[in-house]
């Protein structure tokens, strides 16, 4: 019996430890900062590699500033991507309109890219101290 309660509160003590972690980890942040950058149905255009967490911040116990880097990598190029949109809008083109809208605005911020074209990030990003975790501040509008 006293062995039964040892092991509850260690149990307990351990658990305890596990979920006061004060800052993210590296693979949270990665994660994090893969869901913002490949939102929008971005990670059909692009992928994230090479990630890397150059430094970080610990602002109180609930914030923390993450300064990473990482390279996009276009899976397809703009005339593939417009091709496709041609395509879309014969099937939809209430839908097409909103594709070409996106691609109009990769073509505005990336200009013109091919398949394979790399492009390196260096940036600094929010995360905040939540009940599921750590995540990104941009979800709270923060």
């Amino acid at each position: 019996m006293r062995s039964l309660i040892s092991l509850s509160i260690l149990l307990l003590a351990m658990l305890g430890l596990g979920g006061c972690q004060s800052v993210p980890t590296d693979a949270e942040i990665q994660i994090q900062v893969a869901k913002q950058v490949l939102s929008h149905n971005n990670e059909k255009i692009f992928s994230l590699e090479n990630f890397h967490k150059v430094n970080g911040l610990s602002v109180d116990k609930q914030t923390y500033i993450a300064e990473v880097e990482y390279d996009l990598v276009f899976r397809k190029g703009l005339e593939e991507l417009s091709a496709e949109l041609n395509r879309a809008s014969n099937d939809n083109p209430l839908a097409a309109f909103g594709s070409g809208m996106e691609l109009l605005t990769q073509l505005m911020k990336y200009g013109q890219f091919k398949a394979g074209d790399r492009i390196p990030h260096h940036e600094k990003f929010k995360l905040i101290k939540t009940e599921q975790g750590w995540r990104m501040a941009a979800d709270f509008n923060l």
